[in-house]
């Protein structure tokens, strides 16, 4: 297949970013694309092999014949744009995760936030906390260890925050949640994380990326070094060519172009490589855009992070999709890859969600084929006696429902009306006569009006129903006062044996004492060796810190979900509670377990004291 093109200089929106990373992006303050400026590549080798791997093993098998033509689009999310950001190695890992969860195939369309990604990577797991950069390992690592949320949750914004968000977004001294464009909302803090395993470096040379594809079945990451001719970038002082850019040809820098993009001039660029031509041919060009008679042959297709306006508008395979040579990338490039991830997101039967992404929810999905609640209507008991709430007075007050039939509990959801001025001053617990207890509502909501909510409890599963019910709720600050208007219960029962007694464990010590990074943040380890289905969990947490407000805290399993347990303490020494962890009933509790405390502020430090992990199993 030869080609035969006419060269012209381009004027792409093209551009790289104005720090850290050194990824390709268009400039909103210069959208015809004729002069853009550069950032420093250094990001994107930070921690990798200093032969960029050349010397590691080839991945697949070594006597293994390849296919000629090979791609990996069936498992190929809609290709994004990263905006004027210098996110391109943020785009190209959250492609790679969506492509392996779609290769996983529990979850139909996967779709995960850059813009969380972006923040844990920077936040959470601290990597160049002074710029826009990061690295394909670096953004595994920030995966692997806390997770990203879904997009809806978080949506990307295209420009990153200047003076008109926050004067101090301004200068080489930033603070680093202008390149983070702030803190996430608090529905992505609370919202279900989704893992993958460690990645790793790989070696970069045709064959090795070949058989890995082909083994795997799954893409791969690369990131390095810039050519602006090769890309046809509208900052190349050579001639670059409008046909390779529509058709998203990348050759082989010539001298010329790589002297070009050398010095001051040096960036970066990474992407996702999702196939191979071996017999694609293109003719090869000199600095002054002329051809040179050589043809370069081979080139890995991939998805890039430009959008589908502008680059590689005619390739076969989409707008948005190009072709890099083998030479570039085994000459130029670093390689990075994961495994398909280990989906367990089990239904809730109650919460109108299809949490297992099957296409059926609650008391439609098999799974919730023995919950009582989608067999009959179960109990629902009600005491709409409106009692007000003494102001600051921690005995406070109690309202009673009497449950008089019997059955192991499956599931009890509390719904409760308050009406009050400042809800960060109530406690509101649930106790049973026999001594069982939940805490509902411990002084959080802040400044708030009103309680309305409903609760799932799950401290009462696997115990009889049959008892008093009593709804203790207590203000523990002044000037503030209010009433609760009512509140309810819809309590299921297991119609076969639920499984078991439930049995409460040893509590399991995590790792500690730890310091917490000023800024930064610490993981903690705790190991359960012994199985069984968890019917309740809760976290026992002991930290000191100069200013609470900071900080973040987060406990979920390896390999698994990550939920947050508290933002923005209020207390003024540090957090001493303990939290309950409905989110794993269900599960079993074999695993390691992990207790993550983020500093999201500079001049104030602190220590994991000390937290134990408290579990009930049948």
């Amino acid at each position: 297949m030869r080609f035969t093109l006419s060269s012209r200089w381009l004027f792409l929106s093209l551009a790289l970013a104005l720090t850290g990373t050194g990824c390709a992006t268009e400039d909103p303050s210069n959208p015809s694309g004729d002069d853009f400026p550069l950032s420093d590549v250094d990001a994107l080798y930070e921690g990798a092999p200093d032969d960029r791997c050349m010397s590691c093993p080839v991945d697949g098998k070594a006597d293994e014949v390849l296919p000629s033509t090979f791609d990996l689009m069936e498992i190929q999310t809609p290709v994004r744009s990263q905006g004027s950001r210098g996110t391109c190695t943020i785009f190209a890992t959250a492609a790679l995760m969506e492509s392996l969860y779609l290769a996983e195939g529990t979850i139909e369309n996967p779709d995960f936030s850059e813009q969380f990604l972006q923040w844990s990577a920077k936040i959470e797991l601290g990597s160049f906390p002074n710029s826009s950069g990061s690295n394909p390992s670096y953004n595994l690592r920030a995966i692997n260890r806390f997770g990203v949320v879904e997009e809806s949750v978080w949506p990307y914004e295209s420009s990153e925050w200047g003076t008109s968000n926050d004067p101090m977004c301004t200068g080489d001294d930033r603070p680093t949640y202008c390149y983070t464009n702030g803190q996430p909302p608090e529905s992505a803090l609370m919202a279900q994380r989704f893992h993958l395993p460690a990645g790793r470096w790989i070696n970069p040379s045709a064959r090795s990326l070949k058989g890995h594809m082909v083994s795997t079945r799954t893409p791969v990451v690369v990131s390095g070094d810039f050519f602006y001719q090769s890309w046809n970038h509208g900052r190349s002082n050579l001639k670059t060519n409008s046909e390779y850019s529509r058709n998203g040809y990348v050759l082989a820098p010539n001298d010329a172009d790589i002297e070009d993009s050398s010095g001051d001039r040096r960036a970066g660029h990474g992407f996702l490589l999702v196939g191979w031509d071996d017999e694609l041919s293109v003719p090869r060009v000199d600095g002054e855009g002329n051809e040179t008679g050589e043809m370069e042959t081979g080139f890995f297709l991939f998805k890039n992070s430009w959008g589908t306006g502008r680059f590689g508008t005619a390739n076969p395979h989409g707008a948005g999709y190009g072709w890099i040579s083998y030479r570039y990338v085994q000459e130029h490039l670093t390689a990075y890859v994961s495994g398909l991830p280990d989906v367990m997101v089990p239904e809730v039967c109650n919460d109108g969600v299809d949490n297992d992404r099957n296409g059926s929810t609650d008391c439609a999905d098999a799974a919730c084929a023995s919950e009582r609640a989608c067999m009959d209507p179960g109990d629902e008991l009600r005491n709409d006696t409106a009692m007000p709430i003494p102001d600051n007075d921690p005995s406070g007050i109690g309202s009673v429902i009497e449950v008089a039939e019997g059955g192991t509990i499956s599931s009890l959801a509390v719904s409760v009306d308050i009406s009050h001025s400042y809800v960060g001053d109530l406690t509101v617990r649930l106790v049973r006569g026999d001594g069982v207890e939940a805490i509902l509502q411990r002084r959080s909501g802040g400044s708030a009006d009103d309680l309305v909510r409903t609760f799932d409890v799950t401290e009462f599963n696997g115990t009889d129903a049959a008892g008093t019910y009593t709804l203790a709720v207590s203000d523990h600050a002044g000037s503030d006062t209010g009433t609760l208007n009512g509140w309810s219960m819809e309590l299921t029962r297991c119609t076969t044996d639920c499984g078991g007694t439930p049995m409460p464990r040893e509590p399991v010590e995590g790792e500690a004492p730890l310091s917490i990074p000023d800024d930064g943040s610490v993981t903690s380890e705790a190991s359960v060796s012994e199985g069984g289905v968890i019917t309740a969990m809760s976290v026992e947490v002991d930290i000191t810190h100069t200013f609470p407000y900071e900080l973040t805290v987060r406990f979920g399993r390896e390999g698994g979900s990550e939920f947050v347990l508290l933002t923005e303490s209020s207390s003024s020494d540090g957090v001493h509670r303990t939290f309950d962890v409905p989110q794993f009933i269900g599960e079993d509790a074999a695993g390691t377990w992990r207790l993550t405390v983020v500093d999201g502020a500079s001049g104030d430090t602190g220590t994991l004291d000390g937290w134990r992990l408290h579990v009930t199993t049948r």
